[in-house]
């Protein structure tokens, strides 16, 4: 049974991969321009240490690998996302989406999968030319809820925002980037329904029964990150970040559990980006969490591995 889940679930993951890459790939056959130009200011990649994805609006698709150790919940969590990328107006818009897959290797209880939440967002650079050494973009996204059925879903029965300011400055070998936003609850969790096979999508069923009281608060989160690149060659970077978040577990605030936590969470990472090609790059970062107390760490370490690939020409 739980083989035939995992190949349930690998197989719909696989075709949503698929579907974005198909799309994505035929708008961009009509797209002549990705907003780039010959210069190493505009076509310098800026690459997210914590999440391996573009900070600027590119016509890409990444394929990300996340492994948390040792995690609170006693278990290896494997986190494999999916992002796709299409920029719009000489690469001053983007439209993206995301899915991700869990996967929980347990101690003393069977391992488990779940595919997490999935986020439709925008990233908007409305000043500056592009092949300017510097960069502001507005980044924003809409998190749908995971539905009710909990065995099969992960991330929370509720929609959630996000935002973002970004900046970003490139100095001869040097580049500074920061990021400055945060995730807010739009909603309370969604009624439950358990009409898993009538064929209409959860969101859009009349609800069958009314939600349940939540065990937990919904808590608007503050995110901030900076990270320092070195180019050892135009091929080859060096990285190194921090990042902040209040409250400590994000969005949902459990009373019960929380009580105990620091007010908030912050994390080191440093890495390397490869761009092995005009239009393949890969990146690997550790992730170190910075609070080690075991009574409340959220986890051991992390590595974060990304592969990206571009497309479109000038």
């Amino acid at each position: 049974m739980k083989r035939l889940f995992c190949e349930i679930t690998f197989h719909r993951i696989f075709s949503f991969i698929l579907f974005l890459f198909v799309l994505f790939v035929n708008f961009s056959l009509y797209s002549h321009h990705t907003g780039s130009s010959d210069s190493p200011n505009a076509t310098a990649r800026f690459v997210d240490p914590f999440t391996g994805k573009r900070e600027k609006p590119t016509n890409y698709l990444v394929m990300t690998q996340d492994y948390y150790q040792s995690t609170r919940e006693n278990s290896h969590l494997f986190t494999t996302t999916a992002f796709a990328e299409l920029n719009f107006f000489d690469g001053r818009f983007a439209l993206n989406a995301s899915v991700p897959w869990n996967y929980y290797q347990q101690r003393g209880r069977e391992d488990a999968a779940r595919i997490g939440k999935t986020y439709l967002g925008f990233k908007y650079q409305p000043f500056f030319d592009l092949d300017k050494p510097y960069f502001f973009v507005i980044e924003g996204a809409v998190g749908f809820p995971s539905g009710p059925d909990t065995d099969r879903f992960t991330g929370g029965n509720y929609y959630t925002g996000s935002g973002f300011i970004k900046l970003g400055y490139l100095y001869e070998k040097w580049s500074f980037v920061t990021k400055i936003g945060g995730l807010n609850p739009l909603s309370r969790p969604q009624p439950n329904n358990l009409q898993d096979n009538d064929g209409i999508p959860f969101y859009l069923r009349k609800p069958s029964a009314t939600p349940p009281e939540p065990e937990y608060e919904f808590k608007k989160t503050t995110l901030v990150s900076a990270y320092v690149t070195y180019y050892l060659m135009p091929e080859i970077s060096l990285f190194t970040g921090v990042l902040y978040r209040n409250p400590y577990n994000g969005v949902d605030y459990s009373k019960e559990k929380d009580k105990n936590n620091p007010s908030y969470f912050t994390e080191a990472s440093a890495g390397f980006s490869w761009n092995f090609s005009e239009k393949y790059n890969m990146s690997l970062a550790y992730r170190y969490p910075l609070q080690r107390d075991r009574e409340y760490r959220l986890y051991q370490s992390a590595w974060t591995f990304a592969f990206s690939m571009e497309w479109g020409s000038d």
